[in-house]
């Protein structure tokens, strides 16, 4: 009865991670369109973050939404550590035993990893202090110029290479978190399926990451100038 109940809970708790997984999964694709509105010019990403800072509170209701979902996802990430090392795993619909990667391995390393670059991140372009001399610069239209400052602080080598490798670590942790969610909603229960989950997970996980890396690198060759 006692193993039925923390087997309910770690269900419960999985699902739960995989549905605060999927939002954020959706914020880093939306972002990432928002973000590439930059290969436009300087006009275009100008125009997309002035509408999102004119949008008060639609932009504060996504903040408040985002962070409720990525504190349940890192609590409940590590929950589910603990109890995994404490009490026996709860069995997927299909168990092929699978090898366990090096990338389900770290999980909750890459997970900080994650978390520390999602704090340097909003000291950077949101608050500032990073990088602070191309902060609050405005364009000729009296808009925030995004613009200038993601192309100075990508033309230094030191930034632009933080981010490559956080955003290299972010996509392996997508690539293996995608794949946990299809696991956890039994869409894996074939030996095909799971082959094409991996697949469909490497897929989106590589051109997510690609996308964003192609970002600080065009800026740091001068591509975009």
């Amino acid at each position: 009865m006692k193993n039925n109940i923390i087997g309910s809970s770690v269900i419960g708790k999985k699902i739960i991670l995989g549905f605060s997984g999927m939002v954020l999964l959706g914020f880093i694709v939306g972002h990432l369109i928002g973000n590439l509105s930059i290969l436009a010019g300087q006009d275009a990403i100008n125009s997309y973050a002035h509408f999102l800072h004119k949008n008060t509170l639609l932009l504060y209701f996504a903040r408040i939404f985002l962070f409720i979902n990525l504190v349940t996802h890192i609590y409940l990430s590590i929950s589910l550590t603990l109890l995994n090392r404490h009490a026996k795993q709860i069995e997927y619909t299909y168990n092929n035993n699978l090898r366990a990667t090096w990338a389900s391995k770290t999980m909750i390393i890459s997970g900080f990893v994650i978390l520390s670059f999602i704090i340097y991140h909003l000291l950077h372009f949101t608050f500032g202090f990073i990088n602070p001399h191309a902060y609050g610069l405005l364009d000729h239209k009296k808009r925030f110029d995004v613009y200038t400052m993601v192309l100075d602080s990508f033309s230094n080598f030191y930034i632009s290479i933080t981010y490559v490798l956080a955003l290299l670590c972010l996509g392996m942790h997508l690539g293996h978190a995608f794949f946990s969610v299809c696991q956890t909603f039994s869409i894996t229960t074939t030996k095909q399926s799971i082959n094409n989950a991996k697949n469909i997970s490497t897929t989106i996980s590589v051109l997510i990451i690609l996308g964003y890396i192609i970002i600080p690198m065009s800026i740091f060759f001068e591509v975009i100038s």
